[in-house]
């Protein structure tokens, strides 16, 4: 004989149910995020050694050309990996626009300054394009924008425990000044600088949110 289960039992069960999603989404979130940034800087780091060994660091094409790629690989990624529920309720639209228009914004104004007269300007534009500023400042701005386009909302409405867009954007932005220096100084040494923060800040992201799901779902 089946045993009943009085309401207010399956109103525990139903709330285990949300408490788990809400800790299920935040750990494997976190998981994902770490992995994508992976996938970004082992990407960048391919580029950095191929322009290296056969000389193309001042190549405006060949960076152009890795920028394009890029734009091919976020949105296979996106397509590809099974994201948790906060992030499938943006559009596809929204998801690839939070990273592809930081890259246009940012090549766009890069190219700009290089075409200008003006050394000083054309300076800087090399350096932001080349020198690892260019890309780091786009994927810091990517990050932001997911932030305020789906993760502030999810966290908002308790559906996910932390916001790893958020504290790795934050970082990035505020390391950014040593990448432009570091590329400023040298190409090669602005693109490793900017691969490494990279990681360091998806990594701290990455930690926090899984440090906060678990004492949260210890009742800490």
């Amino acid at each position: 004989m089946s045993e009943t289960v009085s309401p207010v039992e399956g109103i525990k069960v139903a709330e285990l149910a949300i408490k788990l999603r809400k800790y299920l989404d935040t750990v494997y979130g976190a998981h994902i995020f770490l992995a994508i940034g992976t996938v970004i800087a082992s990407y960048w780091m391919i580029i950095f050694a191929t322009a290296t060994v056969f000389s193309l660091y001042e190549s405006l094409t060949f960076w152009l050309g890795a920028l394009i790629l890029m734009w091919v690989l976020i949105p296979f990624s996106i397509r590809l990996v099974p994201y948790p529920s906060p992030i499938k309720t943006a559009s596809i639209v929204k998801k690839l626009s939070t990273w592809v228009l930081p890259f246009i914004i940012l090549y766009t104004a890069s190219i700009s300054l290089i075409l200008s007269k003006d050394p000083l300007l054309t300076d800087m534009g090399k350096n932001l394009n080349m020198g690892g500023a260019g890309w780091y400042l786009a994927v810091t701005l990517g990050l932001l924008l997911n932030h305020f386009v789906w993760e502030k909302q999810a966290y908002d409405k308790g559906q996910i425990l932390a916001k790893p867009f958020l504290i790795s954007g934050v970082f990035m932005l505020a390391t950014s000044p040593a990448v432009y220096y570091f590329g400023h100084q040298d190409i090669g040494a602005g693109n490793i600088l900017a691969v490494g923060l990279m990681l360091l800040g998806c990594g701290i992201a990455a930690f926090i949110s899984i440090r906060k799901a678990y004492r949260w779902i210890q009742g800490e």
